[in-house]
């Protein structure tokens, strides 16, 4: 095995453990009804901010491949192996604990929020080290951005009100999945 494919693996791995550890102190929690331990938004929320959350995901997502394909740099996308699909999940899951988590704690509000919100998606869009050189880069990095306040509206909303975690990481699973599936529709998937 390459290096390549067990750093995916170990991204899948780590998810896989947050996952874990977070939906443990979920069920304690519903059981005992004692507080957040030590995983943040470990609360249940309705399924509706899940599939809220979800469906704007989608909606962005296709937003940024119109745009990609509007300004002519759908082909300068990069190759991917089909095993990234597994980090692509791992990092959903670690990405949405830091960022929409233990960087976002539940009382937040007002400006400390959105000061949170906007220096957070930004540090978010610029950690994915997309050329912002390039015209594509550009693109990304915007859409990146805009993910990212998306999902922090995914804890920080209405209809949320005990700031679950679920409908961000719900969220961003469902926008890498969209991810992969658009870029392997294009061909930039190798399943070698």
């Amino acid at each position: 095995m390459n290096t390549e494919v067990l750093t995916d693996l170990f991204y899948f791995a780590l998810g896989l453990v947050v996952v874990w550890s977070w939906r443990r102190e979920y069920k304690r929690r519903q059981v005992t009804g004692e507080g957040e331990s030590f995983w943040p938004g470990t609360t249940p929320t309705p399924l509706a901010s899940i599939l809220i959350i979800s469906a704007g995901v989608i909606l962005i997502t296709i937003a940024e491949t119109c745009v990609e394909k509007r300004f002519g740099v759908t082909a300068s996308q990069s190759h991917l192996p089909a095993v990234y699909l597994f980090a692509m999940m791992g990092a959903a899951i670690v990405e949405e604990t830091v960022f929409r988590g233990f960087a976002a704690p539940a009382h937040l509000s007002g400006l400390r929020l959105l000061g949170v919100i906007l220096i957070g998606s930004l540090i978010f869009a610029f950690i994915h080290g997309f050329d912002v050189s390039e015209t594509k880069g550009q693109i990304s990095t915007l859409f990146a951005f805009i993910i990212s306040i998306w999902l922090y509206l995914g804890r920080f909303n209405p209809l949320n009100k005990n700031r679950s975690m679920a409908p961000c990481y719900w969220g961003h699973i469902v926008r890498n999945l969209a991810v992969f599936g658009i870029k392997w529709a294009q061909g930039f998937i190798d399943f070698n």
